[in-house]
């Protein structure tokens, strides 16, 4: 086997509804950075549609420093209803849906990350994202 197919596997977690992959870059500087994946602006997704919503695009998946207050994490699936999943979980950082703020295919999470320990890490970083 390839070692690409074998770590394919090692990161792929089979009860997974989906699985994505964000290569992260860094939009923005101090201090209002924002970290992940922006359809055609930063970061990259792989595959970047949705098991969940039927092939439906995921245009966002990224962490916003927000000027350094009210710092968040944000979701956008293209024509998304609330529901489907009850987790998402960045690295080893686990959001669930329900506690997010929804509103037409996109969910937002406050939280109390820094640009330090935000579950993207450092621009080239792939980092996968499980729905559950």
């Amino acid at each position: 086997m390839k070692p690409i197919a074998i770590m394919r596997m090692r990161n792929a977690r089979a009860s997974a509804l989906d699985t994505q992959t964000v290569t992260t870059a860094t939009l923005g500087s101090v201090p209002d950075r924002i970290r992940g994946f922006g359809s055609g602006v930063f970061g990259a997704i792989n595959d970047g549609t949705s098991n969940v919503y039927a092939g439906a695009a995921i245009t966002s998946l990224y962490y916003d420093e927000n000027g350094g207050s009210g710092m968040f994490y944000y979701l956008a699936i293209t024509g998304a209803a609330n529901s489907g999943w009850t987790t998402l979980t960045i690295g080893s950082t686990v959001l669930d849906r329900a506690s997010a703020t929804y509103s037409s295919g996109t969910w937002t999470w406050s939280t109390a990350d820094t640009i330090s320990t935000q579950a993207f890490g450092g621009n080239g970083d792939n980092i996968v994202c499980y729905f559950d």
